[in-house]
C-alpha cells in the first residue's frame, strides 16, 4: 500500500477545530521549551476544511499558549486504509497502544498482519499482541496505560474467553469506579478459575479409566499359563484341588521330588 506525498504548510490556528478536552501543562510546557517538534497530520475535505488526524492536543496547546500557526502535512483524497498506515507511522514515533490497536484494526480490512509489518516496520508480533486488545470492550480500552489497568495485564485479560472474560472486565470497571487498579494477582485469580474450570470440563470428557480384573480371575490366568507350560490339563488339575482324585502317597510325593530336583 502507498500513500501520497502530504503539502507541508503552516495552518492558522483558528481554521482547526480540536477535538480534546484540553492540553496538557507538560504538553504545553514542552511546546513552549522546544516549540512544534512534529507537525500535525490534517486531512484537507472538499468543502476547504480541515480535519485533524492527528495532533488534536497540540492544536489546544498552541492555542493555550496564543500561537496564531501550526506547522502541519496536509493530505487529499485517502481511503480510511491509507489514513490508519499514515496515522500508524505516526505512533510508531510514540507509541500509543490503544491507538495502535485500532489502526491495526482498521488495516486488517485491507492487509494481512505481513503486509502490515511490510508497511509499517512493526513486528508482526507486536501487530497480533495489539491487535488481541481488541477483544476488549472499548470502555475498558481507554483504561489501559492509567491508574486503573497496566499494558501487560490488559493483554492477558484480552486473552481470556467466555464467563471469565466477562469477569475480568467486569473487575476491571469495578475498579475504575472505586480508583484503584485491577492488578496481575487479581486477574491470577480469575485465569487460575479457568484453568480449573478446563480441568474439570477434561476430566468430565476423558475416558473411564479401566476396570480392574478381580484377584480369582488373574490368577486363574496363571494356572492355565502353567498348566500349558508343564504339559497339565486344567481339567486334571482340577481334580487333584477338589479331591475327586486319590491323594499323591509319601512314596510318589518322594519320587516327584527327587524328579523335579534332578
Amino acid at each position: 500500500m502507498t500513500v501520497p506525498t502530504p503539502f507541508s504548510t503552516a495552518v492558522p490556528v483558528d481554521d482547526l477545530t480540536e477535538d480534546t478536552h484540553g492540553a496538557s501543562n507538560h504538553l504545553k510546557g514542552a511546546l513552549r521549551c522546544t516549540g512544534q517538534l512534529q507537525p500535525i497530520v490534517l486531512e484537507s475535505l472538499p468543502s476547504g476544511e480541515y480535519r485533524i488526524r492527528d495532533g488534536n492536543r497540540r492544536v489546544a496547546a498552541a492555542r493555550s499558549l496564543g500561537w496564531t500557526h501550526v506547522q502541519a502535512d496536509v493530505y487529499a483524497g485517502l481511503t480510511e486504509a491509507q489514513w490508519a498506515l499514515v496515522v500508524a507511522g505516526v505512533h510508531n514515533r510514540s507509541a500509543n497502544p490503544v491507538e495502535e490497536a485500532r489502526l491495526y484494526g482498521t488495516l486488517t480490512q485491507t492487509l494481512t498482519e505481513s503486509g502490515i509489518a511490510a508497511n509499517t516496520g512493526v513486528p508482526v508480533q507486536v501487530i497480533r499482541a495489539r491487535l488481541s486488545l481488541l477483544s476488549l470492550p472499548g470502555d475498558v480500552l481507554d483504561l489501559i496505560g492509567t491508574r486503573t489497568l497496566s499494558l501487560s495485564v490488559a493483554e492477558r485479560a484480552a486473552k481470556l474467553r467466555g464467563v471469565h472474560a466477562e469477569r475480568a472486565v467486569r473487575e476491571i470497571r469495578e475498579a475504575a469506579q472505586a480508583g484503584k487498579p485491577f492488578t496481575a494477582a487479581q486477574l491470577k485469580v480469575v485465569t487460575v478459575a479457568r484453568a480449573s474450570s478446563l480441568g474439570a470440563r477434561l476430566m468430565a470428557a476423558a475416558p473411564p479409566p479401566p476396570t480392574l480384573l478381580p484377584p480369582e480371575t488373574i490368577l486363574a490366568e496363571e494356572v492355565r499359563a502353567l498348566c500349558e507350560r508343564r504339559g497339565v490339563s486344567v481339567q486334571a488339575l482340577t481334580q487333584v484341588l477338589t479331591g475327586s482324585v486319590p491323594p499323591v502317597t509319601p512314596v510318589q510325593a518322594a519320587h516327584v521330588h527327587r524328579a523335579v530336583v534332578h
